[in-house]
């Protein structure tokens, strides 16, 4: 087993009972991207701020429960690729359906991915 780090996910607080007795699942409920790194998978976050879900702590509907994982299963990508690239493929946020798009920025999303041990503090402006 490699280094662990402590991580925070959100949670809503209608959940929370749920989670507590039976942890938490790895979906994908939320993605359409179409890539693999996004399937199964826990999101995470480095620190509440990063939080764009919740607004960063802020949404007092959702609180956080610390998750302690290894460091060497853990990938950080900039948050912002993937949600304009889904915006792109369901035509929301004012964009129109623009496959094209969708599927540029999700392979800039991925490529652009590190492992969380070689993430630098402010690599990504939403990490």
């Amino acid at each position: 087993m490699g280094k662990q780090v402590r991580l925070l996910h959100s949670v809503h607080k209608s959940k929370i009972d749920e989670v507590l007795k039976h942890g938490l699942k790895a979906v994908s409920e939320y993605d359409d991207l179409g890539l693999e790194m996004r399937c199964d998978i826990v999101y995470c976050w480095l620190r509440k701020e990063h939080d764009k879900l919740s607004s960063g702590g802020q949404r007092t509907d959702y609180v956080y429960v610390e998750v302690t994982v290894d460091k060497d299963r853990c990938r950080v990508a900039e948050m912002d690729f993937a949600s304009i690239a889904m915006m792109y493929r369901q035509g929301s946020g004012g964009r129109p359906k623009n496959e094209e798009a969708a599927s540029l920025l999700a392979e800039v999303y991925r490529v652009t991915s590190v492992p969380l041990s070689d993430y630098v503090e402010r690599m990504f402006s939403s990490p």
